[in-house]
């Protein structure tokens, strides 16, 4: 049976090559079910730009999280944030150097022929770019690490609502000041008047005054 050489990245453990057997159509799709659950998804674009090229297929499961344990962590770039993609963990733009995804259960990396649509084996250089990529601040236990990293990250509740109240006491403040000033003005204006109309009754009656 013929195989197709691919990469696999168990969930705690190094990368190893792998060979997936293919059937008759010429396809790895049942092995790849195997590894990864039956419902498998290529999320090769969800990768740094360039770090593995456009030849290769990341097979994960589909259901991610919420039926796998987190396995590697995607480390974000300068591109990344430049092309404004966004954070599933703050739902802002990444930001370089900060996690940017992470992925769950065992996965397989296969190179990819777009001439022929399919699925092939990965090329020497492709091999050791997939196992640097999940190696070092990307291997074993470093998606574990980025959701610690990002929960750690998340403004605390309680300063946050003590943010909302200073920030809520500061307009009031400010409002009250306002009304204060706005007060003043109409005081002083109302004493103006009072003034004036007295120096003009005072005056009046200076002048019909008989001697």
């Amino acid at each position: 049976m013929d195989t197709i050489r691919a990469v696999l990245v168990p969930v705690n453990a190094e990368c190893r090559e792998v060979e997936l057997p293919v059937d008759e159509n010429g396809s790895c799709g049942a092995a790849l079910k195997g590894i990864v659950g039956e419902r498998a998804v290529n999320v090769s674009q969800e990768l740094p730009d360039k770090s593995l090229g456009d030849a290769v297929c990341v097979y994960v499961n589909a259901e991610g999280r919420a039926a796998c344990p987190a396995n590697r962590a995607i480390w974000a770039t300068q591109e990344m944030a430049d092309e404004d993609r966004k954070s599933p963990f703050t739902g802002q733009t990444v930001v370089a150097g900060d996690p940017a995804d992470v992925l769950y259960g065992d996965f397989v990396v296969v190179g990819y022929d777009p001439y022929e649509g399919t699925e092939c084996s990965l090329s020497d250089k492709e091999v050791q770019d997939v196992v640097d990529l999940f190696s070092g601040r990307g291997g074993p236990y470093s998606g574990v690490s980025a959701l610690g990293y990002m929960e750690c990250m998340k403004p605390d509740p309680k300063l946050r609502e003590q943010d909302e109240w200073n920030n809520e006491s500061s307009q009031i403040d400010e409002f009250i000041c306002y009304k204060k000033d706005e007060a003043a003005l109409y005081n002083q204006r109302l004493e103006d008047e009072y003034s004036n109309s007295y120096d003009d009754s005072w005056q009046n009656s200076y002048d019909d005054t008989e001697w």
